[in-house]
C-alpha cells in the first residue's frame, strides 16, 4: 500500500494518477484538507501532521501493512524572518517531520522531498548528491535538516527542481495554467531569461518517484536528483508553451533578475543545476526531460 502524506496538491494529485496507472496498489492519501472524491483503491484520511494524535491515529491505521511505502509531501515553504511565520515553518517542516519519522512504524520505503536550493553558488556544471551543500535562505536550511534526519533513519530524499505542469485539480490552479490562460486572453507576461534550473514536469517525477520505490537498487542510494536533463528559464518554458498551444509569442516579455529587486529580498543564483546521472542509472534511463 502507498501512504501518500499531504496528497491534496499538484505533485500529490500526479501521483494518485500514476500509481494508479502504473500499479495494482492501493493508495492510502491524507491531507489537512482532503477532497470530496471517490474513487476505487483511494481512501482518503484527515491528517494534521502538526498534530501528534493524528500521525498517532495514522500510524494505528498503516501499522500491520506488510508493504508499506511512505511519500511524504507537506512543506511550509514562507520562511522569510517573519516570526510568526518562521514558528509555523519551523513546527512544519523540523518538528512535525522528526515526530512523524519517531511515530510512524512498519515502513518499507519512505521518500520525501527536497530542493535545488539547497545551492546558493551559481556555476554551470549540475550538482551530484554529494557536492556541499551551501543553503540560499531559511527555507533550504529546513530541508538541509530534513535529509539529515531521513538519511539517520535510513529513509531516503529525492531533490528537485522547479516544477511545472497543468494542475489535475478543479479549484486550484497552477502557474502553468495561469500562463496558458493568460496568454490565451492576451495579457502580456514577464519572464526572467537569466535564471536557469533543471526544470522538470509533475507527470514525470511521480512516475520516477514510483518507479524509484519499486527498485530495490534506488534504496541503496539515501538521495537522488531528479531533474531534467534541460537547462531552462522561464522564458524558454513560456515560448514552449506558446509554441504547444499556439500561443502569441509577443506577449512573453523578457526580462532580467538584475533589473528586478522586488520578487526575492534575498538575491538568488541565475544558473542552479541538479545532475541527474545517478537516477538514469539506477533506473535504465537514456534521458530525462520536461514534459510539457
Amino acid at each position: 500500500m502507498y501512504l501518500i502524506v499531504g496528497a491534496n496538491g499538484f505533485l500529490g494529485s500526479y501521483l494518485i494518477k500514476n500509481i494508479l496507472e502504473m500499479t495494482n496498489e492501493n493508495i492510502l492519501a491524507t491531507d489537512l484538507n482532503c477532497p470530496e472524491e471517490s474513487r476505487a483503491r483511494v481512501a482518503w484520511q484527515k491528517c494534521d501532521i502538526t498534530s501528534e494524535e493524528d500521525v498517532i491515529s495514522l500510524n494505528e491505521k498503516t501499522k500491520t501493512e506488510s508493504n508499506l511505502k511512505v511519500i511524504y509531501l507537506p512543506v511550509f515553504f514562507n520562511v522569510n524572518k517573519n516570526p510568526a511565520n518562521d514558528k509555523v515553518a519551523w513546527n512544519v517542516n523540523i518538528i512535525s517531520y522528526a515526530r512523524f519519522l519517531d511515530l510512524m512504524e512498519n515502513i518499507k520505503v519512505f521518500y520525501s522531498l527536497s530542493t535545488d536550493m539547497l545551492y546558493k553558488i551559481d556555476r554551470d556544471v549540475p550538482y551530484k548528491e554529494d557536492d556541499i551543500l551551501s543553503p540560499m535562505n531559511d527555507y533550504a536550511l529546513h530541508k538541509a535538516a530534513e535529509e539529515r534526519m531521513a538519511i539517520a533513519k535510513g529513509y531516503n530524499i529525492v531533490r528537485l527542481p522547479v516544477m511545472m505542469g497543468p494542475s489535475l485539480s478543479s479549484v486550484k490552479k497552477h502557474f502553468y495554467d495561469d500562463i496558458v490562460s493568460n496568454l490565451k486572453n492576451g495579457q502580456k507576461m514577464e519572464f526572467f531569461t537569466d535564471s536557469w534550473r533543471s526544470m522538470i514536469d509533475f507527470d514525470t517525477v511521480a512516475k520516477t518517484l514510483i518507479s524509484l520505490i519499486n527498485t530495490s537498487e534506488a534504496q541503496k542510494h539515501p538521495i537522488v536528483n531528479v531533474a531534467g536533463d534541460e537547462c531552462l528559464s522561464k522564458y524558454d518554458f513560456a515560448l514552449r508553451l506558446a509554441d504547444k498551444y499556439d500561443l502569441d509569442k509577443s506577449l512573453i516579455v523578457p526580462i532580467s533578475m538584475d533589473e528586478n529587486e522586488t520578487i526575492w529580498r534575498e538575491k538568488r543564483p541565475k544558473k542552479i543545476l541538479l545532475d541527474n546521472t545517478l537516477c538514469k542509472q539506477i533506473l535504465g534511463l537514456s534521458e530525462l526531460k520536461i514534459n510539457i
